[in-house]
């Protein structure tokens, strides 16, 4: 019995050569999609918890606060995890990173510089999970000038040659290998490439106020981590409320704790890593659930679409004694062998796409890697999808009566409420997504384009190292490049991409102090000339004025406003014990945080003493001029270089991957949508043939014929994007509440995407 129900199942496959192509082309992309972002979701939902203890692990952050303001730093001081320790017993281990932005390595003749580096406290292997390939964990960082290498850094430098006990030159220091770890798994907070040894650092150079070091406690029980808060609020007083106050500055720090596990999506907190987003997890687990249903749906209708080619063979089936659970079995059948089909051809697709899904997500997902518990949960998933698909159309073409079905009359007679509802679903779907991805692209476009109040086009950002001797050649380099007419202007600072810094301020309004954190920045006296940032009021900073480092700032008119003042320049204010600042000038507001964020006031201070970048302006071609003044003045570091406008762009890189996600999900759903309708569509041109001869006869034109067969499903497409606006409008509206700067949901966007749909529709 079983052999003879496979057969006809395989055979009303071929039979139906088209309807099984789309059906199976259907549900294969549908579940490759959903197989792919389902992956990623759950790689995102779980990072960092394959360290063994990672429930007991928690991140120490801060919080300065004063009367106006509350500003979170996901980094704590230098002393703030050995203190903890040493008072709570509860705690067992305090591991801190303190981050190196940027190492330079010189192998042979070869320098590199290398990112994702950072000093650590030797117990840190006590606390993490790392897989350690080679080398001691116990005592692997012991010692000062020790590193430890991920497997990939250490092919690089030593290729096949076993790394372990070979020197390393770190910024012109020799480093002892002692560890080999395999590279780390993508789904981890705090990415590094080399771990040095903490005790490298000398400790009585750092300030205790700086918060610049990640720090991790590990603590006897979860139960304990939970309850620690309290504790907490009574060690900021122990050890830092007289601290503060002995240094006369008006702010309290608040010290706080988070899981390890939720690190990943903990936002709104300065000097943080990279961070995911819940949100757009459930965007994108729903959407992932939307590609399936509509190629259900798609089974559902063209197999009810067939229903009346198979009466007949249901009438034959029953007179000769077949039961209705018998039918059933046949043509349940039939939906599995055809999942199971589509299923193969989207393991076969996932394969295929997945070097490049990798690229995208940053991942390292294989096909083969996937847990025991999940290659049952997928069969579960085929098992259900084939019941799914196949039960509805089973039961009705079950229960036609002989009788009729040998008479050949009609199983759809009428109007086919159920396919049509169905056929307005899956459109709804598509509708719904597709003004998702217009609005995401022109949310990015207009970040993009929006005036940001400074030119960041042809200008070239070169990081500078925090090493002193380089920061000593910067003036010189700086006027050897000058001197070349193709460069138009050269300023040692920031670069407006997101870089400021916190200072503490007393704002004075109306008679009333409140103390404040306010933004600030250190420039030179081409940084704004440069940027192109116009000052509006007073003067820009000359370097033949010497109190122009001492005590001038130049503010932007945010901070007048923030301020209240009518005449902005000449006012004078203090915002450290004994030191009057005076305000030179005012610039227009420009944009020194991405659009997610409205421009903020801050401070302009003149101070080159500790810069971070070589900004210079000049055009792509002109390059070498750069790097050969680099190579000559600073032989002992890589020249490496970026665009201001790549980096500001790179602000919306979440958002950027988001865009093309989406235009992916859309175009896919579309697809198989479209693939559904061109079903239905030849299903009914098949139907009406004889209709359509006898108008052909009377004279139709085949304009005429063309909109008398799609009339009907435009309708239903025009319908689905009715109900599509409103839900369309709210997740767009919700998605756009995390820019300061957005565009605005005009009208014209919702039919754009109407009149695509339609447009698909009657091709």
């Amino acid at each position: 019995m079983l052999r003879n129900y496979l057969l006809t199942a395989w055979r009303n496959l071929k039979r139906h050569k088209v309807f099984s192509l789309i059906n199976i082309l259907g549900l294969a992309i549908g579940m490759a999609a959903c197989l792919l972002i389902f992956r990623y979701v759950r790689d995102e939902l779980n990072y960092d918890q394959f360290h063994e203890k990672a429930d007991r692990i928690y991140r120490v952050t801060v919080r300065l606060k004063t009367a106006g303001s509350d500003d979170g730093i996901a980094a704590a001081g230098i002393d703030v995890g050995p203190s903890l320790k040493q008072d709570y017993p509860e705690i067992v281990e305090a591991v801190r990173f303190k981050s190196v932005p940027v190492a330079t390595v010189k192998k042979g003749n070869q320098l590199f510089n290398e990112k994702d580096i950072y000093r650590v406290d030797n117990r840190v292997f006590e606390v993490f999970s790392y897989p350690m390939r080679m080398g001691n964990p116990a005592t692997a960082l012991a010692k000062p000038n020790s590193v430890v290498l991920t497997e990939r850094l250490a092919k690089k430098y030593f290729g096949k040659e076993n790394a372990l006990g070979k020197l390393l030159q770190l910024d012109g220091q020799p480093h002892l290998v002692t560890g080999i770890l395999r590279d780390l798994p993508s789904n981890t907070d705090l990415k590094f490439t080399a771990l040095l040894s903490l005790k490298t650092t000398r400790a009585e150079e750092e300030d205790w106020l700086d918060p610049s070091y990640y720090t991790f406690l590990l603590f006897r029980s979860k139960r304990q981590a939970e309850s620690f808060h309290g504790k907490l609020i009574q060690f900021d007083k122990q050890h830092y409320l007289s601290r503060i106050r002995a240094l006369g500055i008006n702010f309290r720090i608040e010290h706080r704790i988070q899981p390890l596990t939720q690190v990943h999506f903990s936002e709104g907190l300065h000097d943080d890593t990279p961070k995911g987003n819940r949100s757009y997890l459930a965007v994108f687990s729903l959407t992932a659930v939307f590609i399936l249903l509509v190629a259900c749906i798609n089974y559902v209708n063209l197999f009810m679409a067939q229903s009346t080619r198979r009466h007949k063979e249901v009438g034959i089936r029953k007179v000769v004694g077949a039961s209705k659970k018998q039918l059933l079995t046949q043509f349940i059948g039939e939906s599995t062998l055809l999942t199971i089909v589509s299923t193969g051809l989207a393991l076969t697709l996932v394969q295929l796409i997945n070097p490049a899904f990798n690229r995208f997500t940053e991942k390292t997902f294989t096909l083969l890697a996937v847990p025991g518990w999940d290659i049952i949960g997928g069969i579960g998933i085929v098992v259900c999808l084939a019941l799914v698909t196949g039960s509805y159309p089973a039961w009705y073409l079950s229960s036609v009566e002989p009788v009729s079905a040998l008479k050949g009359k009609r199983a759809l007679s009428g109007k086919p409420l159920l396919r049509e509802l169905l056929v307005v679903l899956q459109f709804t779907i598509s509708a719904t997504l597709m003004v998702g991805t217009l609005v995401v692209y022109w949310q990015m476009d207009y970040l993009r384009t929006k005036n940001l109040g400074f030119s960041k086009e042809q200008t070239l950002v070169v990081g500078i190292p925090g090493d002193e001797l380089v920061r000593q050649k910067m003036p010189a380099l700086k006027n050897q490049l000058l001197q070349n007419s193709r460069v138009r202007k050269v300023s040692i600072g920031p670069a407006p991409a997101g870089f400021y810094g916190k200072a503490s301020f007393v704002k004075e309004r109306n008679g009333q102090k409140t103390d404040q954190f306010v933004n600030f920045n250190t420039i030179d006296e081409d940084y704004l000339d440069l940027l192109r940032v116009n000052v509006v009021a007073g003067r820009n900073f000359s370097a033949a004025i010497p109190t122009d480092r001492t005590n001038a700032v130049i503010v932007n008119e945010a901070f007048v406003k923030w301020m209240g003042w009518k005449q902005a320049v000449g006012q004078k204010f203090s915002n450290e014990p004994g030191i009057t600042q005076q305000v030179i000038g005012v610039v227009s507001d420009f944009h020194y945080t991405s659009l997610h964020n409205r421009i903020e006031p801050i401070l302009l201070y003149y101070n080159t003493d500790n810069p971070v970048n070589l900004l210079v302006s000049i055009r792509p071609d002109d390059l070498e001029v750069v790097r050969s003044a680099w190579e000559t003045l600073i032989p002992n570091r890589p020249f490496e270089y970026s665009f201001l406008d790549a980096a500001f762009d790179g602000q919306y890189q979440r958002e950027e991957k988001m865009r093309i996600l989406f235009t992916w999900f859309s175009a896919l759903t579309i697809l198989i949508a479209g693939l559904g309708l061109f079903g239905l569509t030849s299903f009914a041109t098949v139907q009406r043939t004889k209709e359509i001869g006898v108008r052909k006869v009377l004279g139709a034109s085949a304009t005429s014929l063309f909109f008398l067969l799609s009339k009907d499903f435009v309708r239903l497409v025009l319908l689905a994007n009715l109900i599509a606006w409103p839900l369309a409008w709210f997740g767009a509206n919700h998605w756009l509440r995390d820019f300061a700067y957005r565009i605005n949901l005009d009208w014209w966007i919702f039919l754009a995407a109407a009149g695509l749909l339609i447009f698909v529709a009657l091709l």
